[in-house]
């Protein structure tokens, strides 16, 4: 019987790993996150070529979308956002995330992306019918990911 299937073990918790925030030069660690997915999203012509009645498909760019969900206990987007109405620049922001469990395999897979912009940045919430921590969910953007560290196969495969 062969050793060849997907061990529980080499999954990545969703739980294990870390994100860090630069913002201005000053990094630290993304604290106040609860959850983020960050995707590529390709940019695909379709058309039909002559001879061929198959349409075809090429890649033709990428954007970089995600969404996070973020508690409430953090002003930095806000001074952001507020120095943009002010003086209407705004600083992107990087965000570096590390997904490693040590439970797997596999190792470490770490990703920086690089001039993210935040869609909603949260500026007071109250509600007197939540006993739960104040969260903001949020869609954002980035121009450009950098591949620092890679998953390897897990270890019944290599």
């Amino acid at each position: 019987m062969t050793d060849n299937y997907t061990r529980l073990a080499d999954t990545i918790s969703s739980k294990e790993g870390k994100a860090y925030i630069t913002i201005d030069g000053s990094n630290r660690e993304l604290f106040e996150i609860s959850s983020l997915k960050a995707q590529l999203d390709l940019t695909v012509q379709a058309r039909r070529m002559l001879g061929h009645r198959m349409t075809q498909h090429k890649v033709v760019g990428a954007e970089g979308t995600g969404s996070m969900t973020m508690y409430f206990m953090n002003s930095d987007m806000l001074r952001l956002a507020l120095e943009y109405l002010k003086n209407g620049s705004f600083g992107g922001l990087k965000i570096q995330v590390k997904n490693e469990d040590a439970a797997s395999t596999v190792g470490t897979q770490e990703v920086v992306l690089s001039n993210v912009l935040i869609s909603t940045i949260p500026a007071a919430i109250l509600d007197d019918q939540s006993d739960d921590p104040i969260t903001v969910d949020t869609d954002f953007t980035f121009d450009s990911i950098e591949g620092l560290s890679y998953f390897d196969l897990p270890e019944n495969y290599r």
